[in-house]
């Protein structure tokens, strides 16, 4: 092991190195920071990576890429680890990720339990979080603790492929926590027992547990479905954002039964509970009164599926048997694959277009694996060195993976001062545009390139403001001593070892030059070094993925 000693080396100025600017300037003469010309900034960052990598300081770039894909963002110390099992070693790790995580994991279950972490509704019901947050209109503290508790998980976790599983999911099974009240009692309580206990299994069964959770069903107003009032709310997002995809081979008549066969879907909102106590506030709950006992037909790819009726408490037997269908058919296979696709690999235009091949590959483990969709075998693929080394392509990061990167990056510590307060660090991913389950449509944040369009200028106030130790509850480092620390080999200027700090030696040679030339050659302080690391940090390479 080897370490940068960079705060005390002096590099000759290169051949054609111009004079130091301030960071701000720089930036502004570098790229364009308008909402017109932001568009330009895909074409700048692919100039820049063209230019080829840096030299790596001793990284080896297959396990880089690995840890930057399937983690919540690329650290040395999170790299020294997977360099010691080695890539496929590192990866069944991450795979078997029951052995990371609760009692194999105490820096996180320190940091999220009371009092260090003061983030009590981690095991509460929804009744209990109901209890303890609605009085004095506290409902807020549920909101914070369930907003900011996924933060926590995502930059201090041991098991960082399950809580990028965890994201992907929470996104494709979208609820927006701000949309009433009740939500924010209702929430986290699905997002632990359905989402974090089904991200790493298998598609059907994550998506039938999704249909049971009350977050979900008062979400789409599947409450308010019923045979003499039917809510077609649910029925569509259900086929549309979990399952088949848009327009992939039904109609609106189909749409129509589904939400026919989910009439008697609810949940329990009573404080005292429902059916004379057989059911807590929260619970899910099938209302036999309510749901439609005729026969329905679903229609997809020209294929008839006929369900038939049921009447008392059988009913429920055919939204299993929907459910069935919807969640095990080829369309749902390749939808799902698709997106898992385009989240770690990235792909053409600009990452979004994901190896036809692959998706494929992944679509038909989907359908033949044992059980059917099973998670991991379709990660196993994805992730496969020769598939993730040499059909994935730089993407965008959406601002949520850029705030977990920047502070796995530089190694900071989130200490709230309240129970899940962290509030400058809650305005600074809102003001990006992602800040966890506050997405108002049900479809999700999107992975798509629109990220770049006209968001720059709050992504470079968020990296600024984390270099620059600004963020209010964030505890940031002395850069100096930071790059001291820096587990690499080789780096002999002061934007070498900011290269191996950040992306374990990927940015492009280009990069490194400019960012040396901000820094100039002579003496550094530690207030010109933090500017250099928020400049590198704004930079194409750290911004993608």
């Amino acid at each position: 092991m080897k370490t940068v000693k960079v705060s005390g080396r002096r590099a000759k100025r290169r051949a054609g190195g111009g004079a130091s600017l301030n960071r701000r300037e720089f930036i502004g003469g570098s790229t364009v920071a308008t909402a017109a010309a932001s568009a330009l900034w895909p074409k700048l960052a692919r100039e820049v990576l063209a230019g080829g990598p840096a030299e790596g300081g001793g990284f080896d770039q297959d396990i880089v890429l690995l840890v930057q894909r399937i983690t919540g963002g690329f650290s040395v110390p999170e790299y020294d680890y997977a360099a010691s099992l080695g890539y496929e070693g590192y990866l069944a790790e991450q795979l078997d990720y029951l052995s990371l995580i609760d009692a194999n994991d105490p820096d996180l279950q320190m940091r999220l339990t009371p009092p260090t972490g003061a983030y009590d509704i981690l095991d509460m019901s929804a009744l209990e979080i109901r209890t303890a947050y609605q009085p004095m209109n506290m409902s807020n503290i549920a909101l914070r603790q369930t907003t900011t508790v996924q933060l926590m998980q995502a930059v201090y976790g041991r098991a960082q492929l399950y809580f990028r599983m965890f994201q992907f999911w929470n996104h494709h099974l979208n609820i927006d926590i701000n949309s009433t009240g009740t939500q924010r009692f209702i929430l986290w309580p699905f997002l632990r027992d359905v989402v974090l206990a089904n991200c790493m299994e298998n598609a059907p069964d994550l998506i039938r547990a999704s249909a049971h959770g009350s977050a979900m069903l008062y979400y789409l107003n599947n409450n308010i479905n019923t045979a003499s009032a039917p809510n077609e709310n649910y029925a569509r997002e259900l086929m549309e954002l979990h399952t088949l995809g848009v327009d992939n081979g039904y109609d609106q008549g189909t749409i129509e039964e589904v939400a026919r066969i989910l009439t008697g879907w609810s949940v329990c909102l009573n404080a005292g509970g429902c059916s004379s106590g057989m059911f807590e506030y929260g619970d899910f709950r099938f209302v036999s009164g309510s749901h439609d006992e005729d026969d329905k037909i679903l229609t997809i790819d020209g294929i008839d599926y006929p369900i038939m009726g049921q009447s008392g408490t059988a009913g429920i037997d055919e939204g299993e048997q929907a459910l069935t269908i919807l969640t095990e058919h080829p369309n749902a296979a390749e939808f799902i694959a698709t997106k898992l696709c385009r989240f770690f690999l990235g792909g053409l235009n600009y990452g979004y277009d994901p190896p036809s091949d692959v998706v494929q590959m992944v679509t038909s483990t989907y359908l033949n694996s044992t059980p059917i969709g099973d998670m991991r075998s379709m990660l196993e693929i994805i992730l496969h060195r020769d598939v993730l080394t040499q059909l994935s392509s730089p993407k965008f990061r959406r601002p949520y993976d850029l705030t977990t990167a920047g502070l796995r990056a530089v190694g900071a510590e989130m200490a709230p001062t309240s129970p899940g307060f962290l509030p400058v660090m809650r305005f600074q991913m809102s003001s990006m545009g992602m800040h966890p389950n506050f997405w108002g449509p049900p479809n999700g944040p999107l992975d798509t390139k629109s990220w770049s369009e006209g968001n720059m200028v709050p992504r470079w106030a968020f990296v600024d403001a984390l270099a620059n130790n600004e963020i209010v509850d964030v505890a940031n480092f002395a850069a100096l001593d930071l790059l001291d620390s820096v587990n690499a080999t080789g780096a002999g200027t002061q934007a070498e070892g900011l290269n191996a700090l950040l992306t374990g030696g990927r940015m492009a040679q280009k990069e490194v030059e400019a960012i040396q030339d901000f820094i100039g050659f002579g003496g550094v302080s530690e207030s010109k070094l933090k500017e250099a690391l928020a400049l590198a940090m704004s930079l194409p390479t750290f911004q993608m993925i």
